[in-house]
Order: structure tokens, then sequence, then C-alpha cells
């Protein structure tokens, strides 16, 4: 079991980020939480695309390292009660204990603030948790960078396809070289979030996005 106190701030930021990243009909329902150290990590994937929300924290009490998952409507739970302090320049408790949930004890600074808990999903962990792990630290490595404004990329939702689902086509352009073959767009939004988008097979997802796409 680890305690983390955490800027209030952000740990919203990282709880909504996860929050939002996470569709509602995901097959992969279930969010991972983990404390390594000072970090706090929540990894969601719909098995098309993936994101880890991370905040590192002031103070630790407790283990050095816990893990647990819990369902998309408890991070939602967790996610709403973090707003509630988000705007304040306070720190915020949350416990992380493996095989049993997560608490979110709110402001440091309140007597009796209003918690919310979310309760770990039984069973062994998803084997999705270590590949993405695996993708996310070779993506890292990859250079060079290209910034770009999201709210741009949203501009393709706008765009009334041919064929209902069809994807949009994107290409990496090295200066010198032929174009790498890519398996995932990968990006980070400031230091804290970090995201991988599958790209897709079109002769196995013609018609559009066709089914699977697994990582």
């Amino acid at each position: 079991m680890a305690t983390l106190a955490v800027p209030a701030g952000d740990l919203s930021k990282a709880l909504s980020n996860a929050e939002a990243w996470l569709p509602a009909k995901s097959p992969v329902p279930v969010a991972l939480v983990c404390v390594r150290g000072l970090m706090l990590e929540i990894t969601v994937t719909d098995t098309y695309t993936a994101a880890v929300a991370t905040c590192v924290a002031e103070v630790r009490s407790g283990g050095n390292l816990a893990a647990v998952e819990i369902t998309r409507e408890d991070l939602i739970t967790l996610a709403k009660r973090a707003r509630q302090d988000g705007t304040r320049k306070t720190l915020s408790r949350i416990t992380v204990e493996s095989g049993k949930g997560v608490i979110l004890h709110g402001a440091v600074d309140e007597n009796n603030p209003e918690t919310a808990t979310a309760l770990a999903v039984g069973g062994d962990f998803r084997p999705e948790w270590a590949m993405l792990n695996d993708l996310f630290a070779i993506a890292e490595k990859h250079e060079p960078w290209l910034m770009i404004q999201p709210q741009y990329m949203t501009l393709f939702n706008k765009v009334r396809p041919d064929v209902a689902g069809r994807g949009a086509h994107l290409v990496a352009v090295p200066e010198i070289g032929p174009v790498p073959e890519v398996g995932a767009v990968f990006g980070k939004v400031g230091k804290y979030f970090r995201a991988l988008v599958m790209t897709i097979d079109e002769e196995r997802n013609e018609a559009a996005l066709g089914e699977g796409g697994l990582w």
C-alpha cells in the first residue's frame, strides 16, 4: 500500500485526462492505477489507442510500488472527486493498495474531506499492460519530435467520408531516407501525458476501422 500527497491540480488533470481517453464502450473497460516511487500513473487503452496520465507526489508514505485495476466507472468517480479540489493550491492524498483498490482522501488541509473509493477488479491483471509498457518505452526513444495543436486534429471528425468510419491517412515524411514503417503514432502533451494511436491495416480493415486492431 502506498499513500501519496499530490498537488490537487496535478491529480485532477491526470485522472481527468485518463477518463477522457477511455471510451465508454472500450473492450478494455478498466484502468491500471500504479504507484512507482513518487509517480502516480493511470494507464488506459481501447486496443486502438492507449494513454498514460501521470503526476508526481511531494510526499509518499508506505510502499514504493503498488498497482490495481479499477473500472471505468470508478475512474470517473475518482476524477469527479479530484476536480473538487483541482483549482485549489493544496495537496490531495490518494492511497493505492494492490489487490484492494484506490481511495482518494481529498485535501490534506481539511479535517474531514469527502472521500471517493475505487475497488479493485478481481482476477489477474490484463496482459495489455506489460505490452503497452514496452511500447511506451520504445516510443520514448524515437526522434525527431513534431509538435502539433491537438485541436486541429479534431477537425478530422468534421470530415464526411465516403464510407462511414473511414480512417484518415497520415504519413511520416523524413528529410532524408525512406519513410519508416510505423505501427503506432506516439505523442506527448506536456511532461505528464503520453499516448499511442494504432495505425490501421488497410487490407484487413478495408471497409472502415475494422475488427480487432489489437495491440
